[in-house]
């Protein structure tokens, strides 16, 4: 009993109150797959930006091959000089040119016939007449000295067009701008002269006088 006694009165054992350590929380490791996805997902990224540039790049070099050089223009001194414009001359009225058309086949309308073209071509100041022979077969154009070589070239052309055979002249004096005088056209044939039949003339028989004879 004492025992029991002595027992219950001895002090009870202090036990001492641990203080919880303080830490950062450790990150947990992530699963497996979901750091493949990520990669791979990444490489294909990589791999479509690297293809959208080097297309980028490949189609901008073709198109700066296919643009031509600026061309340099010669004659000049320094960026601020300015090259010089050649004057192109002003078309020629049509109207102002004076020509003249004389029929040289002795057919009739000739000389209407090609005022006619003339005038369908611009031209409008046009006489016509005979020429001083009608046998002409190739057509003769004068041109004044003073008219363009662009003028000269149209009627040229437009003549060859219409008669078997042209021959160009120029002058210096003449007053009309073109002279013409008309050929036989293409596929024409000359005007047939005309052959003059000879006269018959009259001869006169003589009649005989009767002479007087005497009786002896």
């Amino acid at each position: 009993m004492e025992e029991d006694q002595q027992t219950s009165q001895m002090p009870e054992p202090i036990v001492e109150e641990k203080t919880p350590e303080v830490g950062f929380p450790i990150a947990q490791p992530k699963p497996k797959g979901k750091i493949n996805k990520l990669v791979i997902f990444a490489l294909v990224l990589l791999i479509l930006v690297g293809g959208g540039i080097f297309l980028f790049s490949r189609s901008s070099k073709e198109d700066n091959s296919g643009i031509s050089p600026t061309p340099t223009v010669e004659g000049l001194s320094g960026p601020d000089s300015t090259p010089t414009e050649t004057a192109t001359p002003s078309p020629v009225d049509k109207t102002d040119v004076s020509i003249e058309i004389q029929n040289g086949t002795g057919i009739t309308g000739e000389a209407a016939f090609l005022q006619g073209i003339l005038k369908s071509m611009g031209f409008s100041d046009i006489t016509v007449g005979n020429a001083a022979a009608d046998n002409h077969e190739t057509t003769t154009v004068t041109f004044a000295s003073s008219l363009s070589s662009a003028l000269k070239d149209e009627i040229t052309k437009k003549l060859e067009s219409t008669y078997d055979d042209v021959d160009t002249k120029t002058s210096s004096t003449q007053k009309t701008d073109v002279l013409i005088v008309t050929g036989l056209k293409k596929g024409a044939t000359p005007k047939p002269t005309a052959t003059a039949t000879p006269t018959p003339t009259k001869t006169t028989t003589p009649t005989a006088t009767p002479t007087a004879t005497t009786t002896e």
